[in-house]
């Protein structure tokens, strides 16, 4: 689970840069045209496409609770189990699968359908497999401590589904954090225009709020280009 760990740490940090590059081009007091930073100029005009509803924690952490992939992760552990302990390798292959971290990439792939079709994005899934990734290890460490000397198979069995059950509430309570991104065309001072998506709150948002422009002026800016 370590090297898949990390794998997923660097993926994502690197998504990370790469998002907030593009976030922020445009944006600053002192904005200079640039290969990478700025490769259009100043940011001079937005228009948003959707204004998303407020919707609560609560009830967006019910929606995106996955609920199938759970199930299925269970079933397979317990079927592996039953195999392991009758000496069959194949259960003893999935078992060392799943205690790898390897039930992150279906249970994380749910939370992403039930989130709002704005919501998904590259990043978005790299952070959710985090979250599912870092409970998981969590709850199967603290099961094994509990365990202590147990019978093997039970200790296996114990630290399998409690680290399944720590990675779905993982990746929904990540899934359910990120709120339903607002999505914006925008306009640089070359005339280039491109769409994004950001987060619906903070700062950002707040700055690409307030070049916001209506339908007419936005169509009479892009007549000028």
């Amino acid at each position: 689970m370590a090297v898949f760990f990390g794998i997923i740490v660097l993926v994502g940090v690197v998504s990370w840069v790469i998002v907030k590059n593009d976030e922020l081009s445009g944006l600053g007091r002192n904005v200079k045209r640039s290969a990478l930073r700025h490769p259009h100029g100043k940011l001079v005009a937005t228009r948003c496409e959707n204004v998303p509803d407020e919707v609560s924690y609560k009830m967006r952490l019910i929606r995106v609770l996955p609920l199938v992939t759970f199930v299925i992760m269970d079933v397979v552990a317990i079927a592996a189990l039953v195999m392991e302990y009758n000496g069959i390798v194949a259960g003893i292959v999935i078992d060392d699968m799943l205690i790898a971290g390897l039930a992150v990439l279906p249970i994380a792939g749910e939370c992403m359908v039930r989130m709002p079709k704005a919501s998904r994005c590259f990043s978005s899934f790299v952070l959710v497999m985090f979250a599912g990734l870092v409970l998981a290890t969590v709850c199967g460490m603290f099961s094994k401590f509990l365990c202590g000397n147990g019978p093997e198979i039970l200790v296996t069995a114990s630290v399998i589904i409690s680290s399944i059950a720590g990675c779905a509430l993982g990746c929904a309570l990540a899934a359910a954090f990120m709120k339903e991104p607002a999505r914006f065309n925008r306009r640089f001072e070359d005339g280039y225009e491109s769409e994004i998506v950001i987060a619906s709150h903070g700062s950002l948002f707040r700055a690409y709020r307030s070049l916001m422009v209506g339908k007419k002026a936005w169509e009479s800016g892009r007549r000028q280009d």
